[in-house]
């Protein structure tokens, strides 16, 4: 009887030692919600916060429209990066913002773009119209409905006067990124993506960037979104200059 409630006593030790221990954890880890155009340089940004601070983070990546809805259905991330400054006031306008705390981290540009061995040349600048390229083809934009990339590339249709004839050559994709990858299989002669995302792809090739005053400016907006001082460390560390070196690398914009 005495070495059953030794055993007890033993596994309750150990119970609550793995309970202490996931509470440190996640007292160590960081929860950040991201545009899916950020992938790359906000991995090898995190990837550097871990290795000065100790601190994991996790990324859940997807449209800015998809993850705002997930915090506004109890979602729980520590910090919110919009890639649509539209979706990062929404989220402020709901509470969510601890502090103010909500800046501006990097920007990016528009750009048209074909698969590598595209023979066809566009100048979006020039007189061609539009109607008689895509005539027969279709293209491929993140959808409009949720996808900031595919908002910024309705106005720039719109701008240009394109909008209503080539609509129905649409395609919506769930992200930037996915509409990227019908390019890349060559699915489509044309898509429009964020700069960045082109430059690091080697399947597709930059025909044109859209001029900045062709749609509204590309902001990817950092929120703020728990009371962890962890949370305040990271949402730094994402202005500071070594983030910025890495913004930069990846194509991105930085304010100065």
């Amino acid at each position: 009887m005495r070495d059953i409630k030794i055993i007890i006593v033993v596994i309750a030790i150990v119970l609550c030692s793995c309970v202490n221990n996931t509470k440190k954890d996640a007292k160590n880890r960081l929860v950040v919600f991201a545009g899916a155009g950020l992938t790359d340089a906000l991995t090898e940004i995190c990837d550097s916060f871990f290795i000065t601070n100790g601190v994991e983070v996790k990324l859940n990546l997807a449209s800015s429209g998809t993850l705002a809805r997930q915090i506004e259905q109890g979602g729980e991330p520590d910090l919110y990066i919009s890639a649509s400054k539209r979706w990062a006031d929404y989220i402020d306008s709901l509470g969510y913002v601890v502090d103010q705390q909500k800046t501006m981290v990097a920007g990016n540009k528009l750009s048209l773009i074909q698969p590598i061995n595209s023979k066809t040349s566009v100048d979006i600048d020039s007189a061609i119209i539009w109607s008689d390229i895509l005539a027969d083809d279709y293209f491929s934009i993140g959808d409009p409905s949720h996808v900031p990339a595919g908002k910024y590339a309705v106005a720039a249709l719109k701008h240009y006067g394109w909008y209503t004839t080539i609509k129905p050559k649409m395609l919506p994709a769930k992200d930037v990124r996915s509409a990227l990858m019908v390019v890349e299989l060559g699915e489509v002669p044309y898509g429009i993506v964020y700069k960045t995302d082109a430059l690091k792809s080697s399947k597709v090739k930059i025909v044109a960037d859209f001029a900045d005053g062709s749609h509204p400016a590309i902001q990817n907006i950092a929120s703020v979104i728990s009371d962890k001082s962890n949370a305040q460390l990271l949402y730094k560390y994402l202005q500071s200059p070594l983030a910025k070196s890495i913004w930069m690398k990846y194509g991105f914009s930085v304010p100065e």
